[in-house]
């Protein structure tokens, strides 16, 4: 049976959460929510997220379809806001969560860390100044609050945007492997760069993106973004992805 994954995007709608740099977190978040539900489509497992748009989500609202639902992982992802100078990333668990908890926590810390190249700041328990986060304390099945680097500071906007789609995979696997699943590669045909079966605009951006060292491609990304198979990822691949899109070639 397929396990199913519970992803709650912080925020929405009249709630921005943290707003710095002129960003603003529930957006942030969203984005990075809606790219892993995308990979994670492609796998053995169902995903569901507690909005898909900018529209106002309760907590008790997500908690309760996730419990209903009998999702096996409920993953709620922020941003941290402080001063400038802060950085890094961080996890918080379940004030009264076991080993197990812990482990499974530690694995998605372990794997943002990696892709974004940010300090470890640790897995956590609780809250920062209350018993628990509501996402840890409402919801029945093992769970855990991302805060994925400070809106705050610059390098860690940087980190996020030149590493975002790494980081959504990284994340995507990193979610399969503490439900007990196992990310299966796809061989990605030429110009499907997002790995999502489909040939869009989207793509085209990412394979530009990448082109203009602006965000940083896995290998799989840089092969079905190189349609011109000389070992590069240009502008004029992007170009040439961007007329699949659009059906000109």
């Amino acid at each position: 049976m397929s396990k199913k994954i519970y992803l709650n995007p912080g925020h929405g709608g009249s709630d921005s959460g943290a707003a710095s740099l002129g960003r603003k977190e529930k957006d942030d978040v969203l984005r990075l929510c809606l790219r892993v539900k995308e990979i994670l489509s492609t796998q053995d497992c169902k995903v569901r997220l507690s909005r898909e748009k900018d529209v106002d989500a309760t907590i008790k609202e997500a908690c309760a379809d996730a419990n209903n639902w009998g999702a096996d992982y409920f993953l709620s992802v922020h941003r941290n806001s402080a001063s400038p100078d802060a950085t890094g990333n961080e996890i918080w668990i379940y004030s009264k969560g076991n080993d197990t908890a812990v482990k499974k926590a530690d694995i998605i810390l372990t794997a943002v860390n990696k892709a974004t190249g940010l300090k470890n700041r640790g897995v956590k328990r609780g809250a920062v100044s209350y018993t628990d986060f509501g996402v840890n304390k409402y919801t029945n099945m093992y769970s855990s609050l991302l805060e994925l680097g400070f809106i705050t500071s610059r390098k860690d906007n940087d980190a996020l945007d030149k590493n975002f789609e790494s980081l959504a995979l990284a994340l995507s696997k990193a979610l399969l492997e503490v439900v007990g699943s196992e990310y299966k590669e796809h061989e990605r045909k030429k110009g499907d760069v997002n790995g999502d079966g489909k040939i869009t605009a989207e793509d085209a951006r990412t394979a530009l993106r990448g082109a203009a060292k602006i965000e940083s491609l896995n290998e799989a990304e840089k092969r079905a973004a190189d349609m011109n198979s000389d070992g590069k990822v240009t502008a004029e691949d992007a170009r040439g992805i961007l007329r699949k899109a659009a059906k000109l070639e």
